[in-house]
């Protein structure tokens, strides 16, 4: 029997026949993503499956493709085009699921991250020497109040802190301002004693000649904020210690208008999930504020809740009333995410907002995020570490050193207290429990200087063994 070779004809009748149909020969083009072509991507997606298929059923019966296994006569319908993609980047996106993008911590380069990486990267933490940061995520750590000292309702415990995913970094290409206006914002909260909420609106910065407190008295510092009766001391801390520290950030971000209101400039901040901080997002908010503040009827002319202690200076009172109207400027999913942590902290629907929402009081991560706001610097919340580091420094050594440094940087540092324990007295040397505070000082006896946002009360120096028995294990600071 004769042998075929290839490239070899015997019949020129076969030739000529196709010559005479015009077929053409020639291999198919390659039109990889055409209408009714595969693209490169499908095709080694195709090839892939292909041969995992063989490999898993290589026992089992051959594996036809998709014109094998038509029954005669049967029309093979090409794939929609509409699914074809040219970008073999975009093909392999969608085989592998949707993607979150993220700042890459090693060359600021955006990164694609599957959605399950992306969340163990909001829970991962990043450690520097013997101190890791954490998101700062979960309930009010900081419900203390000046009010009475004695109400129950001021001193209740608090419920251990909750983490939470962090949310995605929001990146815009074309920062832009948002803007709103803070009017009359909720500020009795219906869960308090009707003796402890003030009556009304009033205009307390008013004086008596028709003259106007100044928004300033001198430069701004730490000893013009003063929390009234609203616990918001994680609020008033981070006044008070930006302040401190950076004055000029306060006097950039408050200013009167022609027309009698106040302008309030804050910086946009959003959380970077890989490099666990707030970080301006270059977009500024604005908010219009009225002069009106919450008032007791029997004091009418002192501002009910944050005041500038023995000052005439208005912009911590105007300040705190632009924060807590500054939910109205807020983003779905930031309200979502309130709306998770209310019903975690009290068990109900419909969270507070404005002064109210103040009054549930704070955690490290919003007093981080106010850090930034209000310098447009990035802001980050730290742990404090719990065993000796490489250099053969104990923890307490640590903290005092990485204190020390931070101060000397004019950085503020934010903490605060635990919470009591059951049967338990006071917390020693005048400490408030579950009650913010600033440092302020590490003095050469390597004890720790602590202020509290009352301006009064403020707590004896700490040595670090006290400080580490009675503060919460992480501190909040700039970068």
């Amino acid at each position: 029997m004769p042998v075929d070779r290839i490239g070899d004809s015997t019949d020129d009748s076969v030739e000529t026949d196709i010559e005479q149909r015009g077929e053409d020969r020639r291999p198919p083009p390659d039109r990889p993503g055409a209408e009714g072509y595969p693209s490169r991507a499908e095709s080694r997606a195709a090839a892939a499956a292909a041969n995992k298929d063989v490999t898993q059923n290589s026992d089992q019966a051959p594996i036809r493709d998709e014109a094998d296994s038509a029954s005669a006569g049967d029309t093979i319908e090409p794939s929609d085009p509409a699914d074809k993609h040219d970008d073999a980047g975009e093909a392999q996106s969608e085989a592998d699921g949707a993607a979150t993008e993220v700042d890459s911590p090693s060359t600021g380069e955006t990164e694609t991250d599957s959605p399950a990486l992306a969340e163990s990267r909001a829970e991962r933490r990043i450690e520097d020497g013997g101190f890791t940061a954490i998101s700062g995520e979960g309930v009010s750590d900081d419900t203390a109040c000046a009010a009475d000292l004695t109400d129950p309702a001021v001193e209740r415990s608090l419920l251990d802190r909750l983490k939470q995913a962090a949310a995605k970094l929001d990146r815009s290409d074309s920062p832009q301002e948002i803007s709103g206006i803070v009017d009359r914002p909720d500020f009795q909260d219906p869960g308090e004693h009707p003796d402890t909420v003030p009556d009304r609106y009033g205009q307390p910065l008013d004086r008596s000649d028709g003259t106007r407190r100044p928004l300033f008295d001198g430069d701004p510092s730490r000893e013009q904020t003063k929390q009234g009766r609203l616990q918001d001391c994680g609020i008033i801390s981070v006044l008070g210690a930006v302040a401190g520290h950076r004055p000029e950030a306060i006097r950039n971000c408050v200013s009167e208008t022609s027309d009698g209101n106040y302008e309030v400039q804050l910086h946009e901040a959003k959380f970077s999930a890989s490099r666990l901080r707030y970080e301006p997002t270059g977009r500024t908010i604005t908010l219009t504020v009225t002069p009106d503040l919450p008032v007791f009827n029997d004091e009418p002319t002192k501002p009910a809740f944050a005041d500038s202690g023995d000052t005439e200076a208005a912009w911590c009172p105007v300040l705190e009333k632009a924060i807590a109207g500054s939910d109205r400027t807020w983003s779905d999913e930031r309200r979502d995410k309130w709306e998770q942590r209310w019903r975690v902290q009290s068990g109900r629907d419909g969270a507070p907002s404005g002064y109210v929402r103040l009054h549930q009081g704070s955690n490290a991560s919003e007093r981080a995020e106010l850090l930034t706001q209000l310098t447009g610097t990035p802001a980050k919340t730290w742990e404090f570490p719990t065993e000796y580091d490489r250099n053969g420094r104990s923890p307490g050594r640590q903290i005092l050193e990485e204190f020390r440094n931070i101060l000397a940087d004019n950085k503020p540092i934010l903490v605060g207290t635990r919470s009591k324990h059951r049967n338990e007295g006071e917390l020693i040397k005048d400490l408030k429990d579950g009650h913010a505070y600033e440092v302020t000082k590490i003095d050469d006896s390597n004890r720790v200087h602590l202020r509290n946002p009352w301006n009064n009360f403020q707590p004896e120096p700490l040595t670090i063994k006290e400080f580490r028995e009675n503060i919460r294990p992480s501190y909040s600071t700039l970068e």
